[in-house]
């Protein structure tokens, strides 16, 4: 049992290392007892001072009372008000009372602590001795590390009281040596069955965790639940356990998310969930198939539950800002979670991919209600998973649908969750609705642009046309949403208002633009098609120099219909934006809506650069056309502005 030696080489430097910080410790306290030494006569001397002067004038005037001469001395036998703080007069009762420990004292128990460890060592060399003489057999070898084991609880639990630091790391190594010893009977000596070691490290395990309790000590419990997780490796039979090692996982991590909410010990979620995601990959990587789907899936996501519940209850109770702990177990057990499912469901199982997605979705929108309700006060916590809810929901939509319904899926859900953000005063449903929005909009732009029209294009009964119209609609809705739900200040209501009905604008222009575009660029690629079709044709019946003038006839002709059908589209274009910025304008002086007026303007300005630019490439006819259409729509403007420039000025 060479596991001996390097118990004790622990134990020795757990005991140095503890009563270094215990000597460090008293340093401190000495040094502070000190400075407040200081600082009380610092104080007193002038309370020394007014006294002697407070007695001599007395003298001088009257005969001196004792009982005021006393008051006047009090602050001679107290300390002064800076001296006076409870964790300091503690300590210097202590020190008085000999409670503490001098620096020579803590000297002399680190020079105790390695005569322990000295004696440790030189018992670990006997019983190596005798077990390579056969003095003692297997099963002797392992009641020696269980009575061992044993033992170093019980002195460790006797010690307690006086000694702390020695009682842990005498509790610790007894329940390392309970480990060692169970595994070496049944690894090592084939004394017990993998089932009976399993079981006998899972009772060892719920004793360490029952002492931690008991003696509130982190160190024992750290090391029991390392135990514990180590155990399925240690009691490994080589065949597949799938049953037993998850029931197994999954009771542990109960109780360790139990015992560590309750005693506010955090470093405990974190090895369990480090632990159950080293058992699971091993078990996955030696023992899956696709037979055991459903009861993996199952315990993935038990086990997802059990750490999420956790997380969030950690969250309600501290009432404050959570830790980066809780954004860890709150971010990555979803990932994680999903990244299984996904290995697990792909390629056969690919359509319900979405569905899960969903689900996961739909349980962060649940816990994201939940802390707002009762954690407010956690500003970050309360965007952080309103975004993971729509992280997920927004994968759903790519993995369950393609081509146009993605935009529309995302359009759609903006709209939800403005709904949400908005009906319940929460802050990171907003911005997400703004991100997957946005998402909305560049799928529309980016991927579906490209494939607008054909040479089958019909004007406004094409998917292009109706996404940006459902585009519009969401965000006039959105708007008003906003001046429905007062939920934010009444700066973001009205810069939310103001910014969607822009939106909504700009959108519509590029709708009926697109269009006017799209209708005679699908005159245009007719017009190539019909070309090519008649120079074929030419070329079968006509050589040499008929067929050269036929086909530059042909081709004259195919460039002055391109030309012709570009500028009639500019010309359109041009009309439209001019008559569309009249109607903004008129709309924001009838409804006295500032920003309808201003975007108005903005786009008579724009229209009129495009009309000066467009010039150059128009025909005659197309630019006197422009020209006359767009002045006569600005005089309008002009006359409606010089008629109405008193409600102008309240406007503005």
């Amino acid at each position: 049992m060479d596991f001996i030696y390097v118990i004790a080489i622990v134990v020795v430097g757990l005991i140095i290392h503890g009563q270094s910080k215990r000597l460090k410790s008293v340093e401190d306290k000495v040094s502070l007892l000190e400075k407040s030494k200081q600082v009380a006569a610092v104080d007193i001397k002038p309370s020394v001072s007014a006294s002697v002067q407070a007695v001599q004038q007395s003298q001088a005037t009257q005969t001196v009372n004792p009982v005021q001469v006393q008051a006047q001395n009090q602050p001679l036998n107290q300390a002064s008000p800076r001296a006076t703080d409870p964790a300091l007069i503690a300590d210097i009762q202590k020190l008085d009372a000999g409670k503490d420990v001098s620096g020579e004292e803590s000297s002399g128990r680190l020079l105790g602590g390695i005569g322990i460890a000295a004696v440790i060592i030189g018992i670990a060399f006997f019983l190596k001795f005798a077990f390579d003489n056969n003095w003692i057999g297997p099963s002797g070898r392992v009641m020696i590390g269980i009575v061992a084991g044993l033992a170093l609880l019980g002195l460790g639990q006797i010690l307690r009281k006086k000694y702390l630091n020695y009682s842990d790391l005498l509790m610790g190594g007894g329940i390392v040596v309970l480990y060692l010893s169970i595994f070496s009977a049944h690894f090592f000596f084939q004394l017990i069955p993998p089932f009976v070691a399993g079981v006998f490290m899972a009772f060892v395990t719920a004793l360490g965790l029952a002492i931690s309790i008991a003696n509130g000590t982190l160190v024992l419990g750290v090391v029991s639940v390392l135990g514990g997780f180590a155990t399925p490796f240690m009691a490994n039979s080589g065949t597949n356990e799938m049953v037993s090692l998850f029931g197994y996982i999954t009771i542990l991590n109960l109780g360790v998310l139990g015992v560590s909410f309750f005693k506010k010990w955090p470093e405990l979620i974190l090895i369990a969930f480090v632990g159950t995601i080293l058992n699971f990959i091993v078990w996955f990587a030696s023992y899956y198939n696709n037979t055991l789907l459903a009861p993996t899936l199952i315990f993935c996501f038990i086990t997802f539950l059990i750490f999420l519940v956790a997380s969030v209850a950690r969250a309600i109770n501290e009432k404050s800002t959570v830790d980066n702990l809780n954004y860890f177990l709150l971010g990555a057990g979803a990932f994680l979670f999903a990244l299984i499912t996904y290995a697990l469901l792909n390629p056969d199982y690919h359509s319900s991919l979405g569905f899960i997605a969903v689900c996961i979705s739909v349980i962060y929108m649940l816990v994201a209600f939940v802390i707002n309700k009762f954690n407010p006060e956690d500003k970050t916590l309360n965007i952080f998973l309103p975004g993971l809810a729509v992280t997920f929901l927004s994968l759903a939509v790519p993995l369950q649908f393609s081509g146009s319904w993605i935009a529309v899926s995302w359009l759609v859900e903006s709209l939800v969750l403005y709904y949400i953000a908005l009906s319940i005063g929460n802050r990171g449903f907003q911005v997400m609705g703004v991100v997957v929005y946005i998402l909305g909009l560049l799928n529309l732009f980016i991927w579906n642009f490209p494939n607008a029209y054909d040479k089958g294009f019909v004007v406004f009964f094409n998917p292009f046309f109706i996404i940006l119209v459902l585009a519009i609609g969401v965000a006039y809705t959105i708007a008003m949403i906003y001046r429905r739900y007062s939920s934010a200040t009444i700066d973001i209501q009205k810069r939310g208002i103001v910014a969607f009905v822009i939106i909504a604008n700009v959108l519509t222009v590029c709708a009926f633009s697109s269009q006017i575009i799209f209708y005679h660029n699908s005159q245009i690629t007719q017009a190539g098609e019909t070309y090519h079709l008649a120079s074929q044709e030419a070329a079968r019946y006509n050589t040499g120099n008929a067929a050269y003038t036929e086909n530059s006839q042909l081709y004259k002709n195919y460039t002055d219909s391109i030309s012709s059908t570009q500028n009639t589209s500019n010309t359109w274009v041009s009309i439209f934006w001019t008559i569309y910025a009249a109607l903004l304008t008129a709309i924001g002086f009838g409804y006295r809506k500032s920003s309808a007026r201003r975007l108005g303007l903005t786009l008579f300005i724009i229209t009129a650069i495009k009309v000066f630019i467009d010039v150059w490439s128009l025909g005659q006819i197309y630019r006197i056309v422009s020209f006359i259409v767009f002045g006569v729509i600005a005089l309008a403007a002009s006359f409606a502005y010089t008629k109405y420039r008193d409600r102008l000025k309240d406007i503005l």
